[in-house]
């Protein structure tokens, strides 16, 4: 007799694996851009009129990530000075993802083995780690739209449960919705779920009526008290509005080159890519001989809806991923159940690769990767230059000091540490950060005359990352 079974073990691995990407080091680095779009007036108040309502609703998105983001403000004391506490929640919510995902696939493919394979690679994909280790609506969005999909999918495996299912995804997916309004992503599942249910003949079409209007009342009565007055602020906000939907939305060509690749790549720098290439064509070979094109489908509908609506993806492309991973999983499976004692080290070894890779990028900070070049076992990874865009460096280790700078100056300069405005017209500081967020080397201000540096911070190995300069202000200038 087993001491614990085979499919209890698997999930034991996921859980560790998941948890030791998330949790250590989670308030080492400082905050990122977009963190603080999880703070109420982003930590300060720039209009003295604004009301919370109205700061909500000109946030372009559901205020459910403001909501989590308040519970470890008031924890605090008030303050958002605590980057583990305010990152804690959505890493909270990214590792109970990891397990529902597993949850949801092991339903809908009824296989434990495909299940554990899609949300292990789901887990330890780097763009994913990343976000869950920052505050961030998509954490969010992640455990709330798998959530709601684990109960729409009964209405496919398990149609005895409908109302109670259908009434559980219908709410989850309205509070995935309070997070983000990518949350429609999910849809194509959902329509497909949905559909199964309008199409079985054991239900009268009283009963699906029923069903179907119960689920729009109890729908829109959550949605209703925020996207109303949402929707009439943004028309009332027509230009702002319409230069943003301008950016992120329209109509494209969804083979067109984009750097979605280059993006990915970046949290994902060795071979990922290959492996969801290859191991997602073969997992789509096997299913299509099965017969069963439900996750072909979906990854299908989902890749041309993203790429033909969405013109500027970001790091959205994430919405990929959903259905990828559970075709690289079948890849997996094919190979285990074709080639049982041949393939089943090298996709452990496939597998354990991939979680070093994203805990030495995500976890260890030893090497501040991609500030600076990275060795994961015997691969280093490319030197990134100040020539090279990228979009976002979202959940890479990156500590500059900001505390110490912040108490030894006093008039203070950066946009979310520091509470006071830059003049040019008297004496003022200016700080040089050695490997900044933007990949530029130079960090002592060869523009700036007039200048002497007064103060040096070094980091845990004794490296000079910060130093501050005394800047001769205007009335210098004119003497």
């Amino acid at each position: 007799m087993e001491w614990i079974s085979k499919e209890k073990a698997l999930i034991l691995v996921l859980l560790i694996v998941s948890f030791i990407l998330r949790f250590p080091s989670l308030g080492y680095s400082d905050y990122i851009s977009d963190e603080p779009g999880t703070f109420f007036y982003r930590g300060g108040k720039k209009d003295v009129q604004m009301s919370i309502n109205e700061f909500a609703l000109s946030q372009r998105k559901g205020p459910l990530q403001l909501v989590v983001g308040f519970i470890p403000y008031t924890l605090n004391g008030n303050s958002y000075d605590n980057e583990l506490a305010q990152r804690l929640p959505y890493a909270i919510f990214s590792f109970l993802s990891i397990y529902v995902f597993y949850e949801l696939i092991k339903k809908v493919t009824g296989n434990y083995l495909v299940a554990f394979f899609s949300a292990f690679l789901f887990s330890v994909n780097g763009l994913i780690v990343a976000y869950g280790r920052i505050a961030q609506y998509q954490n969010l969005n992640f455990f709330f739209s798998f959530a709601s999909l684990y109960f729409y999918a009964d209405l496919w495996k398990y149609p005895k449960n409908v109302i109670k299912s259908s009434l559980l995804g219908t709410i989850l997916f309205c509070i995935s919705l309070y997070a983000h309004w990518y949350a429609v992503f999910i849809l194509i599942p959902v329509v497909f779920f949905y559909s199964v249910f309008l199409l079985n003949k054991k239900y009268s079409n009283k009963y699906k009526l029923g069903v179907t209007v119960l689920n729009l009342v109890v729908g829109i009565c959550i949605l209703a008290p925020f996207f109303v007055p949402y929707f009439q602020y943004m028309f009332t906000h027509i230009d702002a509005n319409t230069d943003y939907a301008d950016r992120i939305l329209g109509l494209t060509n969804p083979l067109s080159p984009r750097e979605d690749l280059v993006q990915f790549q970046l949290y994902n720098p060795f071979l990922t890519t290959y492996l969801y290439l290859i191991g997602g064509l073969l997992g789509a070979v096997y299913l299509l001989k099965q017969k069963q094109y439900f996750v072909v489908l979906w990854f299908i509908l989902v890749f041309t809806g993203f790429r033909s609506l969405v013109s500027y993806s970001g790091l959205h492309f994430y919405n990929f991923f959903f259905p990828l991973v559970v075709l690289v999983s079948y890849g997996f499976y094919f190979l285990v159940e074709r080639f049982p004692k041949y393939s089943k080290y090298p996709i452990i070894l496939i597998l354990a690769f991939l979680f070093i890779q994203s805990y030495v990028i995500f976890v260890d900070h030893k090497k501040e990767y991609p500030f600076e070049q990275e060795k994961i076992l015997f691969l280093t990874t490319p030197k990134y230059t100040h020539e090279k865009e990228y979009r976002h460096k979202t959940g890479f280790t990156h500590q500059r000091k900001w505390d110490e700078i912040n108490d030894w100056v006093n008039d203070q300069i950066t946009k979310y540490y520091m509470d006071t405005e830059f003049r040019s017209d008297s004496d003022f500081y200016a700080i040089g950060i050695k490997r900044p967020q933007s990949f530029a080397n130079d960090y002592g201000f060869p523009q700036i005359k007039n200048k002497r540096t007064v103060h040096e911070i070094e980091n845990g190995n004794g490296e000079t990352v910060v130093k501050i300069y005394r800047v001769g202000g205007e009335r210098d200038n004119k003497k």
